[in-house]
């Protein structure tokens, strides 16, 4: 197994220095389609979470293309699956270097993107992550970009409102070893915390495959904590907050932005829990309004996942970099995007700071209330 893994990163570590991934783009007639690579899980233990943001990432193309294309060309949009692994994430960010496209958009999860972008950054390929808030990710490579919050702000965040809101005072963190995302934001929520006043009685690690959480669970009944913190991924959470719940644990339960949909998993169980996102129906943007009726008219139904926005504006930030550069040459749409001021997207308005991330984006606090996710408040950076 280990000599399998050793050939396949040997490959896609040539493979970066094929003539086809040099910096630039090769010269396209007028007429030909812009290609544009989406890198997202449509196989594997991630494909349910990043299917939404498939959605979001087809439907901006459709608007664009419906709105004349850009610079006079229509997009193509091409999927790379990811297999919902680092591997299989690396291997994509490969095969859309060979594709000849302009940019990439994607991937979703943190492990999933800190994979693939040493790959586009070293082949000169812009990459925007939708929803990708580990600050490595960005961090040193100019070609990558994210339009979410990153997980150091997202941590002291709910850190913050779990100390003044909930009045909480100690917490139990339970964290997914598997994934990067889980394990970086569940440090930063123990830093804030800790910072704020408030005590971390256990920080407990589980395997992502997990099916049986009582162990962990019953170390939670021990310390009796006001608040768990559970950054993990919606399956995962979800069956860990319906066990808790059925073996009498009453600590509120607090979350990231990647329990989207976690119902189907914890069922009534997650009712009275609360977690950070990005975006939720009730924003007050412009253009959040817009793509609500947007969607509903292309697929018949509401948005329901908190994290498919940021795959819209994603998609419609490089568009309006494209536009802006005038050109498909990655060099001049990298310029166009790291240029990016005062964006209006669905998730607000968006500045990208000299690491490719957002300024200025807020976080909002959902609460699990009578079946439905309530908005409950905004937290400002």
């Amino acid at each position: 197994m280990r000599s399998i893994l050793f050939l396949l990163l040997s490959l896609l570590q040539s493979a970066v220095f094929l003539p086809s991934m040099a910096v630039g783009t090769p010269p396209a007639k007028s007429d030909e389609p812009i290609e544009i690579g989406a890198i997202f899980a449509e196989s594997g233990i991630a494909a349910a979470h990043n299917q939404p943001l498939i959605e979001m990432t087809r439907l901006a193309v459709k608007k664009i293309n419906d709105r004349g294309g850009l610079l006079g060309r229509p997009v193509h949009l091409t999927l790379f699956d990811n297999l919902s692994t680092p591997i299989g994430s690396a291997v994509a960010a490969k095969k859309s270097a060979l594709h000849n496209v302009v940019a990439v958009i994607g991937a979703h999860w943190s492990s999933h993107s800190l994979a693939m972008a040493p790959i586009l950054q070293k082949a000169g390929i812009p990459m925007i992550s939708p929803g990708s808030t580990n600050p490595e990710v960005t961090k040193g490579k100019k070609y990558i970009f994210r339009a979410c919050f990153i997980d150091s702000f997202q941590g002291l965040a709910m850190a913050k409102f779990a100390h003044d809101d909930l009045r909480a005072r100690t917490a139990v963190v339970a964290t997914n070893i598997d994934e990067d995302y889980s394990t970086v934001l569940g440090q930063f929520f123990c830093r804030a915390f800790e910072k704020s006043g408030g005590r971390i009685l256990e920080e407990i690690g589980y395997r992502g495959s997990a099916n049986d959480f009582s162990a962990i669970i019953g170390v939670i009944e021990k310390h009796r904590p006001d608040v768990v913190y559970l950054p993990g991924y919606t399956r995962d959470s979800g069956l860990f907050i319906k066990q808790a719940r059925k073996m009498g644990i009453t600590a509120t339960f607090l979350g990231g932005d990647a329990w989207d949909e976690i119902e189907t998993y914890a069922g009534e169980s997650v009712e009275g829990s609360f977690q950070s996102a990005a975006w939720h129906p009730e924003v007050p943007f412009p253009a959040s309004r817009e793509l609500k009726k947007f969607f509903t008219a292309a697929y018949g139904k509401e948005i329901a996942n908190n994290s498919s926005p940021l795959a819209y504006d994603a998609a419609m930030i490089l568009a309006d970099a494209i536009l802006r550069a005038g050109t498909t040459d990655r060099i001049a749409i990298r310029d166009a995007l790291a240029a990016t001021k005062d964006f209006q997207g669905a998730t607000g308005s968006i500045t990208f700071d000299e690491n490719g991330d957002p300024l200025d984006k807020a976080i909002i606090i959902i609460e699990f209330k009578d079946g439905n996710r309530v908005f409950k408040q905004t937290i400002q950076p």
